[in-house]
């Protein structure tokens, strides 16, 4: 295999067009040119393309034939050297069936890439070429051909995905990403030891002294706060394979942000798999409260609860840099942690933001509020607190608002949040949606008296489906100091349920949007952002409601019992914009599907206007396969391979099962979904362009192919892909074979009769395929695809109306129906004020 050490990297136009001007260079008999030749390297798909063949078919080759070129390695992605393929693809004859028009009995493959490679040259020097297709050295700026696209996080994984870094677990070496970022941002000296290290290392003397460095690195400056970290043996698992991936990792470090942290600790909460109680707050959410809170005047942060140190180090993030005149230096940082596992990531994250953090060394039975910790005081108090806990025991007579009951610490924390205040402070207490309404006589009493007294200052919903490891619904309280009395005696209600995006059936996110959204709304009522005019965006329906109704209520503090949607003094089109807007652009997206579908359907149209075979096809071309000759067919892992308990809340790799094959396309399988690291035991089972997917078990027979965006999901246990075409064959031809009713019939016929009917890989492979010659497969599919194009964009505009009729009924009935005696009559929708 010759080495690609020496390539020069160049920018980016087709591969075929980069090829094809290499070859007519060479013909040329440039020197230079013929040199640069002989190192050219393109990828499978460009191959495929050259060849006018489906992808799969060079990887079918490279399969069956041993004398196939090598590949070569670069930027994780195989290439093969253009003269190797030329030369291999000489000895392949183009089957009749798969022959053009304009190609004869001897022509071979080799012939067509040719044909392709001049045709598409427009290059006239080397200087001009643009490779998209062809990777730079190892260590050059070409191994990030597609680094923009992904996050800082993806790009650092990249680092093991490709095997540089030993078998150890996915966690592993999410502890060594940590530990390297931590380092870059927190410790700038350690961090230039380190890498003079690593240079100096290039060698290989020093390459097995490079983790247990970084690890004592990160030990030793930890425990310099009073927190013991177990770095070491966290590590001793990863085994760099070589200098040069030591010193690429660290590069990639160097030019990350302090940002990367908190996105890594999204990854460790999927990877770890921590429960409720000690998982992280989602990013969304932590943003939230950083733009609710998030001010430069506050010079002490607190969080009693702080898990990954997620809350503070996003208020942190949100300030100005420090050396802005607004910026106010760094404030002090307190932060209570009762998770062994996480309190030194804590730690790491907010001294990768520039604090340097106390550490209140929680046990699983110790709360904020027991004996030695209850003094604690500060300008911000945020914290998302665990669930439905028993209380730990303390004087009665400390509870300022009262005691909580012994089976439920849910009111303790935000009494704990207020007393923990200084003069003028804020605090944001995450809630669960059951305590504010609980019947339970304490916890009424509770609320009532921070209601009475003043504490209560907002009360927001968030939307459903935010945490990953629970399906409870969540409240912001923000919180205040009774003695800071200076409103009309007011709570803010906003049910932000409404917002957010949905990234799985069973997971949503807060947007950077989103968050503006409910901020504003906040600020603005509180007068510092705004104007005693703001009216509230639609989708956000708010009330300032007097606290004495608020306790009249049973001191309810559900936004949805007095946030009404905001009223407008008129419908018009800019009420409608968003939905509409979408409609338009669906219908234009139809409209042109129609044109396609009307051209393509129109080469099969009898002369008396009815669908048929065009007149000059005859059907004798035709010949009969079966199906296992034309591709390979896989079955789904087997359910001891996947089992149920392998699907999970923020899975990261979708499993496409039966019911996601709809219309020969495969839908949104988000929500059913594995972690990684097990996604990378089943990597055989990854998905790739163009696949067909069959359903072998229960309702047997729907098809769907595989798209762009699909590459690299997993298919399930109860379906069989097709993959790896013969050239002879069109998948998209294929694939409208296998939607026929008669080969659905076939499939049924041959099913097992059992009480869930299925067919056998074997059974399949006999399937007898009616394949015409290339061309008219390419015909057939050509029109047929353009009708699934066209059902597919029809149903996009029959959703995209549904919503019009939605919105335009919420605007013209909607706030009739709510009106009545459900809204409390003092709730007024934000009444004008001047100021907070």
């Amino acid at each position: 295999m010759r080495s690609c050490c020496h390539m020069t990297a160049l920018p980016s136009i087709t591969a075929i067009e980069s090829a094809s001007a290499a070859v007519r260079a060479v013909e040329r008999g440039s020197m230079r040119i013929r040199k640069y030749q002989q190192q050219q390297l393109v990828s499978r798909a460009a191959i495929a393309e050259m060849a006018g063949v489906q992808r799969s078919a060079i990887t079918n080759w490279e399969r069956r034939y041993t004398d196939f070129p090598s590949p070569t390695r670069a930027g994780g992605t195989d290439y093969y050297y253009l003269s190797d393929v030329l030369t291999w693809l000489k000895g392949r004859s183009v089957p009749p069936r798969a022959r053009r028009d304009d190609e004869g009995a001897d022509a071979t493959y080799a012939d067509r890439a040719r044909t392709a490679l001049v045709a598409a040259s427009e290059a006239e020097a080397v200087e001009d070429l643009e490779a998209e297709g062809f990777p730079a050295a190892p260590g050059t700026a070409g191994d990030e051909t597609d680094g923009e696209h992904l996050s800082p996080a993806d790009i650092l994984f990249r680092e093991q995905d490709e095997g540089q870094w030993g078998s150890g677990s996915r966690v592993g070496f999410l502890y060594l990403l940590f530990s390297l970022v931590y380092l870059r941002w927190a410790q700038p000296r350690r961090w230039a030891v380190v890498r003079r290290a690593a240079a100096q290392g290039q060698a290989g003397t020093h390459i097995h002294r490079f983790l247990p460095a970084v690890a004592q690195h990160v030990e030793q400056t930890l425990a310099a706060q009073g927190v013991t970290s177990a770095m070491a043996v966290r590590l001793e698992d990863l085994a760099p394979r070589s200098p040069q991936a030591i010193v690429r990792l660290l590069d990639k470090i160097e030019s990350s942000g302090r940002g990367s942290f908190t996105e890594l600790l999204g990854h460790h909460a999927l990877e770890a798999g921590l429960g409720s109680r000690d998982a992280f707050t989602p990013p969304g959410v932590a943003r939230l409260l950083a733009a609710l809170l998030g001010s430069s005047a506050a010079q002490s942060l607190y969080d009693p609860n702080g898990r990954g140190g997620e809350l503070l180090s996003a208020v942190l993030a949100a300030r100005p840099e420090q050396g802005n005149e607004a910026g106010g230096g760094i404030p002090a940082v307190t932060i209570g942690s009762a998770h062994p596992g996480t309190r030194d990531l804590a730690a790491m994250n907010l001294m990768v933001h520039g604090a340097r953090p106390e550490l209140l060394n929680l046990t699983g039975t110790t709360r904020p509020w027991t004996e030695g910790h209850r003094r604690r005081r500060a300008d911000l108090v945020l914290t998302n607190p665990p669930f439905n806990v028993p209380a730990v025991p303390v004087d009665a007579d400390w509870w300022t608002y009262g005691e909580p009951p012994a089976s439920n610490a849910n009111l303790a924390w935000p009494q704990y949040a207020v007393m923990s205040l200084n003069e003028g402070g804020r605090a944001a207490v995450l809630m669960p949606n059951s305590a504010a309404t609980s019947s339970n006589l304490k916890e009424q009493r509770i609320r009532h008296a921070l209601v009475d007294r003043g504490a209560v200052e907002c009360v927001i919903a968030l939307p459903a489906k935010m945490f990953s490891a629970t399906t409870i619904s969540v409240n912001v309280w923000i919180l205040k100091p009774e003695a800071q009395e200076r409103s009309s005696g007011e709570v803010l209600f906003i049910d932000a349920s409404g917002l957010a995006t949905e990234v799985s059936r069973k997971l949503s996110v807060l947007e950077a949007d989103d968050c503006a959204l409910i901020a504003a709304a906040y600020h603005s009522w509180r007068g510092t952002g705004g104007n005693g005019a703001f009216l509230p965006d639609s989708r956000l329906p708010c009330a300032a409601v007097r606290r004495d109704v608020v306790n009249a209520a049973g001191s309810s503090l559900r936004p949805a019992d007095y946030a009404r949607p905001a009223r407008r003094p008129n419908v018009d089109a800019e009420a409608l914009t968003d939905p509409y807007g979408a409609l338009l652009r669906s219908r234009e997206e139809a409209g042109r599907a129609d044109v396609l579908a009307d051209s393509r359907v129109a080469g099969f149209r009898q002369l008396g206007g009815g669908l048929g075979l065009p007149i000059d096809t005859a059907p004798d071309d035709w010949e009969w396969r079966n199906l296992g000759e034309l591709c390979e067919l896989q079955a789904g892992p087997s359910p001891s391979l996947l089992p149920k308990d392998a699907y999970v809340l923020g899975g990261v790799v979708p499993v496409v099962q039966p019911k996601h094959l709809r219309d020969r396309r495969v839908a949104d399988a988000r929500g059913t979904a594995v972690p990684y690291d097990k996604a990378q035991r089943l990597r055989r089972f990854a998905l790739q362009e163009g696949d067909i997917l069959c359903a072998r078990t229960g309702t047997v027979g729907p098809v769907a192919h595989v798209r762009a965006g699909q590459v690299g999901w997993l298919f399930g246990s109860n379906l069989i892909r097709l993959h790896r075409f013969a050239p002879e064959v069109c998948p998209a031809y294929l694939l409208a074979y296998l939607s026929l009713s008669r080969t659905t019939e076939w499939i049924k016929s041959r099913s097992e009769k059992t009480t869930v009917p299925s067919i056998s890989k074997a059974d399949l492979q006999a399937l007898p395929v009616y394949l015409p010659t290339w061309s008219e497969q390419k015909r057939i599919a050509g029109a047929l695809g353009a009708l699934d194009e066209q059902i597919a964009r029809h149903l996009e505009v029959a959703w995209a109306a549904t919503q019009v009729h939605k919105e335009l009924a919420e605007q013209l009935v909607g706030l009739v129906a709510l009106q009545g005696p459900t809204a409390p009559a003092s709730a007024d929708t934000f009444p004008e004020r001047t100021s907070r």
